[in-house]
C-alpha cells in the first residue's frame, strides 16, 4: 500500500460517510417517515441505524477475513469470468443509475424552487461535467474534496437554530406508531432504508486505505451522525408542523427555511438548495465511480474520461423517461430496494468465498 493511498485521515472518511447519506432524500425524510410510521417516527430511524451498523460489521468481517482484499480480488480468486462479469454489470447499472436517479431528482427540486422556464437537459448537462471534472481525479482526491465540502454542507445544520423560535412541544404527542394508513411490513422498512445508503462504499474503499485510516471506525461514527442529523431533523418537523400538516407537504424539510429571513437574504431556502447540490454531487461521483471500478474489472484498461463518460452517459439515458415526481420517487424507490438487498447479500457471498478459499489453501 502507498504512502499516498494511506494518508487519507480518519475525519475525511467520517465526513464522507454523512456527505454520501445525507443526499436530497433529507427533504422528503420527515413526510416519507412520517408516513410510513405515524407519530414518533423517528425512533424507527434509530433501528433502521443499528440494521446499518450491522451492515457495516459485515463489511468488517470480510475485510478482516480478506486480510484487506479487494470485493473484487475476492471474487476473481473464487468466481470464473462467466459468473464474475454479470454481477459486475449488475453492480455497475445498479450504482449508475442510482447515480442519475439523484441528480435529476435534485435538477426536479430546483426547477420547482427556481428555475422553472430552464430546460432540465441543460441543468442535467451541467451537473454531469461537474462530475466529470471530478471523477478525474485519483479516489484519495476525492475523499479530501468531499471533506472540505462538509464545511459549506454543514451550514444548513447551523441555519436550522433560526427555527428553534417557532418550535413547539405541544405538536409532539406521547402516542408511537400511530395515524399511518401504510401497511407495515418488509418493504416499507426497506423504503425507509434508502435515506441512510451511501455508507456501502465503504466496502469498495478496502484497497486505498491502512489500518491508520480507521476506515470501519470512521463510518460508524459517520452513520452515527448522520442518524443524529434525521432524527433532529424530523423532531424538528413534528415540532414546526403538526402531525396532519407534514404529511401534505411535499419537502418540508426545504419548506421551513422559507421562514427564516435575514435582512440581507430574503429566500433563505434558495440558500439552502443551492448548498446541497455539493451533497447531490457527492453521493453522484462515488456511485459512478463504484460503476467504473466494477467495469473496470472487465475491460482492465484505465480510463479517465471515456470510460465515466459511458457510464454517465448510459445511466442517463436508461433513466431518461423519469421526469416526474411520481416516476422519480417510484424509480428511486425501486432502485433503493434493490441497492439495499444487494449489500446485505454482497459481503455474505464474500464471506462465503474467503471460506471457500480456506478451505481449499488446506
Amino acid at each position: 500500500m502507498s504512502k499516498r493511498l494511506g494518508a487519507i485521515h480518519p475525519i475525511q472518511l467520517f465526513f464522507l460517510t454523512y456527505m454520501m447519506q445525507t443526499s436530497v432524500a433529507i427533504f422528503i425524510l420527515p413526510r416519507s417517515i412520517s408516513e410510513a410510521f405515524g407519530t414518533n417516527s423517528w425512533i424507527m430511524l434509530i433501528v433502521l441505524s443499528g440494521i446499518v451498523m450491522v451492515n457495516i460489521f459485515l463489511f468488517q468481517l470480510v475485510y478482516k477475513k480478506g486480510d484487506g482484499m479487494s470485493v473484487f480480488e475476492i471474487m476473481n480468486v473464487t468466481l470464473p469470468r462467466m459468473i464474475t462479469f454479470p454481477l459486475y454489470i449488475v453492480f455497475a447499472v445498479s450504482w449508475s443509475i442510482s447515480a442519475s436517479l439523484i441528480l435529476k431528482e435534485y435538477i426536479y427540486i430546483i426547477q420547482l424552487v427556481a428555475f422553472p422556464t430552464t430546460s432540465f437537459l441543460y441543468l442535467l448537462g451541467v451537473l454531469i461535467i461537474v462530475v466529470l471534472f471530478f471523477m478525474q481525479y485519483p479516489i484519495y482526491k476525492m475523499i479530501r474534496a468531499a471533506g472540505v465540502l462538509f464545511g459549506l454542507a454543514s451550514v444548513t445544520i447551523l441555519l436550522t437554530v433560526f427555527i428553534w423560535p417557532d418550535f413547539s412541544f405541544d405538536r409532539l404527542t406521547p402516542f408511537i406508531f400511530k395515524g399511518t394508513n401504510v401497511s407495515f411490513d418488509w418493504l416499507t422498512i426497506i423504503d425507509q432504508y434508502r435515506p441512510f445508503l451511501g455508507f456501502e462504499l465503504c466496502l469498495f474503499l478496502f484497497p486505498y486505505v491502512t489500518k491508520d485510516s480507521h476506515l470501519f471506525r470512521s463510518f460508524y461514527l459517520g452513520n452515527a451522525f448522520t442518524t443524529f442529523i434525521y432524527v433532529y431533523t424530523v423532531v424538528l418537523c413534528l415540532g414546526f408542523y403538526s402531525f396532519d400538516q407534514l404529511q401534505h407537504i411535499i419537502y418540508p424539510t426545504l419548506h421551513f427555511f422559507s421562514f427564516i429571513e435575514f435582512p440581507f437574504l430574503i429566500r433563505i431556502e434558495n440558500l439552502v438548495y443551492s448548498i446541497f447540490l455539493v451533497k447531490a454531487l457527492v453521493t453522484a461521483v462515488f456511485y459512478y465511480w463504484i460503476s467504473k471500478q466494477a467495469i473496470q474489472q472487465m475491460i482492465k484498461r484505465e480510463s479517465k474520461f471515456w470510460l465515466p463518460l459511458c457510464i454517465i452517459a448510459f445511466s442517463v439515458f436508461i433513466t431518461y423517461p423519469f421526469t416526474t415526481k411520481q416516476e422519480l420517487e417510484l424509480s428511486l424507490r425501486f432502485a433503493g430496494r434493490f441497492q439495499s438487498v444487494l449489500i446485505f447479500v454482497l459481503p455474505l457471498l464474500l464471506l462465503l468465498l474467503l471460506y471457500i478459499q480456506k478451505k481449499v489453501r488446506k
